[in-house]
């Protein structure tokens, strides 16, 4: 019986002890792997999204608070954007590839020059400042006023009078005693350039005021007042300030000049005709004569840049029986010196070197030369009359000899009513 032992084979089960190889289960530790997952880490380049930094340009609207500043800008850099913009524009021309209207806009120049009066390697100036006044280096030059311009608005009471034929003293006294303007009153004028309301209205009156100083105090934009004794009201329109080359509405209003009058070569400007030919019998025959070269108002020109050629008409301007008016023509080498010239004179006032106590609006405006011409010419041949005056003289501004009177004088300036502080300029 003994050989019943070899039931003992069932030993072999214990390979279920290979159970045990579940302790291998640790490869489950394996799933460590899954700590791997730190390859999450890559997330980490999320941070990338840093480039939305970028954003942080999007402060970009900054600029924006330059923006008031910019007219300023174009002050002082304008010859290379010009001549880039002239050159490409005769390009075209020349290829026959003419710009689109609104390329020919944009090519238009209308950089408002940078006034300086100072002396440079590379330009002369003519001219000092002082205050309201700019005085010219050569005594014999006109000196310019730069004044403080009011605009009025006169309304008669009764629609049925005419605010046009207000007596002068009644303007005045309007001005210097009802808004308080006084001895800083230099001159006043009735405006050109009317608004609708004056237009169509016989009882509206627009002036314009020169005022050497400051307004008095309360008197600004928007005043107003109603003088019952001159059956009349007063308003003030606008208040400019001319004596600032920098300011940013006077730089605005003469880049809207230049735009407008794109194509323009030349300045015209409104006279007395005694300031070019002092001779008060004079009888013009001609529509226009050559500004003699050698006069005064020549080389005054001449200190912004070349001229080819300068005209004066005598039909063209608003006619003045007691004072007899012309318009001077100068065409400059150079759009530039153009634009300078138009830069120092617009909206102020010349003085004439020579005869005391005459100030005057020179009224420069932007034109072409040639369409210029071409109208006065074509006014003069329909308004053709002879006379039997003197003759024409060939040039105009042949001056006699006479004795130069400083027309700065404080004598001069008190007839002008102006005060004398500003007056001792003339002795810069």
């Amino acid at each position: 019986e003994v050989p019943e032992v070899p039931e003992v084979p069932e030993v072999p089960e214990v390979p279920e002890a290979q159970e045990a190889p579940q302790a291998l289960e640790a490869p489950e530790a394996t799933e460590a792997p899954e700590a791997t997952e730190t390859p999450d880490v890559p997330e980490a380049p999320e941070p990338p999204e840093a480039p939305e930094a970028p954003e942080a340009p999007a402060p970009v609207p900054a600029p924006v608070a330059l923006m008031p500043t910019t007219p300023k800008a174009p002050v002082a850099k304008a010859p290379a954007a010009v001549a880039a913009a002239t050159k490409a524009a005769a390009a075209a021309a020349a290829e026959g590839t003419a710009p689109s209207g609104e390329a020919v806009e944009d090519s238009i120049d209308d950089i408002v020059p940078l006034v300086s009066y100072e002396d440079s390697d590379e330009k002369r100036s003519f001219f000092s400042k002082d205050g309201r006044w700019i005085i010219p280096k050569r005594e014999q030059f006109p000196s310019v006023f730069c004044a403080l311009r009011v605009r009025v608005r006169m309304e008669m009471l009764d629609p049925s009078r005419s605010a046009k034929e207000l007596p002068k003293e009644v303007v005045e006294d309007v001005l210097r005693v009802g808004f308080g303007l006084g001895k800083s009153l230099v001159r006043w004028d009735d405006a050109r350039d009317t608004t609708l309301a004056a237009l169509i209205s016989a009882s509206t009156r627009e002036v314009v005021v020169a005022i050497n100083g400051a307004l008095p105090a309360g008197v600004g934009r928007g005043s107003k007042l109603k003088d019952d004794r001159n059956a009349l009201s007063a308003t003030v329109t606008e208040v400019t300030e001319t004596s600032d080359d920098v300011d940013p509405s006077r730089i605005m209003s003469i880049a809207s000049c230049l735009k407008e009058s794109g194509q323009s070569d030349a300045i015209v400007f409104e006279l007395p005709q005694l300031w070019i030919i002092p001779d008060p019998d004079f009888k013009p025959k001609f529509a226009s004569i050559g500004l003699y070269p050698g006069s005064f108002w020549m080389h005054f020109l001449k200190s912004w840049g070349a001229i080819v050629t300068c005209e004066v008409y005598f039909r063209t301007a608003p006619k003045n029986v007691s004072d007899p008016r012309v318009n001077l023509v100068v065409k400059f080498r150079d759009r530039e010196s153009m634009k300078m010239c138009f830069t120092f004179l617009y909206d102020r006032y010349l003085v004439h070197p020579k005869q005391e106590n005459e100030l005057r609006p020179p009224w420069c405006r932007l034109t072409s030369f040639q369409d210029f011409k071409s109208k006065a010419t074509a006014k003069a041949g329909a308004a053709a009359k002879s006379g039997s005056g003197p003759k024409a003289k060939a040039k105009a501004g042949i001056t006699k000899a006479r004795p130069a009177v400083k027309a700065l004088s404080v004598a001069g300036l008190g007839a002008l009513a102006l005060q004398p502080a500003p007056i001792q300029k003339s002795k810069a």
